[in-house]
């Protein structure tokens, strides 16, 4: 849900989509958006195969809602264009947050990825911070070295 009041609205049709496109903008970045550098400072998420731009797929459905007080201006009107970028970050975040308490979590790194949920929660739970791939990774080479809970011939006796 997004209500702001933008003033007297001159067409809603671009208004719908200015508050659509900032809540998609700041919902990006609360979960997705990144910058990501190497050790030489090199910016390593610098195109658009490495930095996630989210489509209408990777967003919820919105309901949106205005409220209409005139502006002290000729038209009445408001800016409009980062309405929905302003609190939809930090409500995404604190939705995560809040959801995550039960666990002693205060706060999570955004952009609030599922790996970084996840290693909140490990930690929280003092379990091993690793992501899967690298817990998969550790367990193929357990077993490659011989050193898998079975044993090197896989625990025939």
């Amino acid at each position: 849900m997004c209500v702001d009041d933008i003033g007297t609205v001159v067409n809603p049709l671009i208004v719908e989509g200015q508050v659509h496109g900032g809540l998609a903008q700041g919902i990006a970045q609360a979960l997705y958006e990144e910058a990501v550098y190497d050790d030489d400072g090199n910016l390593v998420t610098s195109t658009l195969a490495d930095y996630l731009v989210p489509s209408a797929t990777d967003l919820p459905s919105y309901i949106t809602g205005r409220t209409e007080s005139r502006a002290a201006n000729p038209l009445g009107v408001k800016g409009v264009g980062e309405a929905g970028t302003i609190a939809s970050t930090p409500a995404v975040v604190n939705a995560i947050v809040d959801a995550l308490r039960p666990f002693g979590i205060a706060d999570v790194t955004m952009p609030c990825t599922p790996e970084r949920v996840w290693r909140a929660i490990q930690s929280a739970q003092g379990g091993d911070q690793s992501s899967a791939a690298e817990q998969h990774a550790a367990r193929q080479s357990d077993q490659t070295q011989g050193n898998s809970p079975q044993g090197i011939d896989g625990g025939a006796a």
